[in-house]
């Protein structure tokens, strides 16, 4: 153990190791783990009640991850010889331990749910995608902690769009019941998870998005 109560890494464990030890805010990781576990058990004990508690699971899931990557000495950090790329590759923990929960309680109450688990597991990738390429897009910008506020924003709004549903025919974001239009939900979440690589690819080639995505990404979140 160090000073700080965390564990010491071993010297053969790397400077990744080390670093991910000390970056990554675990407590808010395995409590968001936590509650997507409590969410996701409510949802399949009742889901035609407790449907939207899916959508507030997916915008959890977004932003722990979006605020796992928030770097709260980047005015020290960012000069240092470790790149973003390199400082987003060790943060990138949370996103699969995010997935991985995310994953296990769709398999775990997959006779609850509605028969369409590889969609469900799309919508947990594209959460997933869709926070890392807002928050490393405006950490390559410059933006210390864009991902707090960004999380703050996803959940509410998430879960509001799961319980209002609006346009659900025409844009089917949480389907439910038999009758929805689910191939059109798998090729909306299809092309968010796409578009959310194509504007991560080049904040983590340190070369900036293309500047059309750039003032795409700044007019959906401009950041601090």
């Amino acid at each position: 153990m160090d000073l700080t109560g965390r564990p010491r890494p071993s010297a053969s464990a790397g400077p990744l190791v080390w670093y991910a030890t000390r970056a990554i805010p675990w407590l808010l990781a395995g409590t968001g783990c936590a509650m997507i576990v409590g969410l996701m058990a409510l949802v399949a004990g009742w889901p035609q009640v407790m449907w939207p508690l899916e959508g507030t699971a997916l915008g959890l899931l977004a932003g722990v991850v979006a605020w796992a990557n928030d770097e709260r000495c980047a005015a020290i950090v960012d000069t240092l010889p470790r790149s973003l790329r390199w400082r987003t590759l060790a943060r990138s923990v949370v996103p699969a331990l995010m997935l991985a929960v995310w994953i296990a309680c769709l398999l775990a109450q997959r006779h609850r749910l509605p028969p369409h688990l590889p969609l469900f597991a799309l919508q947990g990738a594209a959460a997933a995608a869709v926070a890392l390429a807002i928050t490393v897009g405006r950490r390559a910008a410059g933006s210390a902690e864009p991902g707090r506020t960004f999380a703050s924003i996803i959940i509410p709004t998430s879960a509001a769009l799961a319980l209002i549903r609006p346009a659900a025919r025409r844009l089917p974001l949480f389907p439910v019941w038999p009758g929805e239009d689910w191939a059109r939900s798998t090729v909306i979440w299809t092309t968010v998870f796409g578009a959310s690589l194509v504007v991560l690819a080049p904040a983590l080639a340190e070369r900036g998005a293309p500047p059309v995505l750039a003032r795409l990404v700044r007019s959906v979140w401009p950041g601090r």
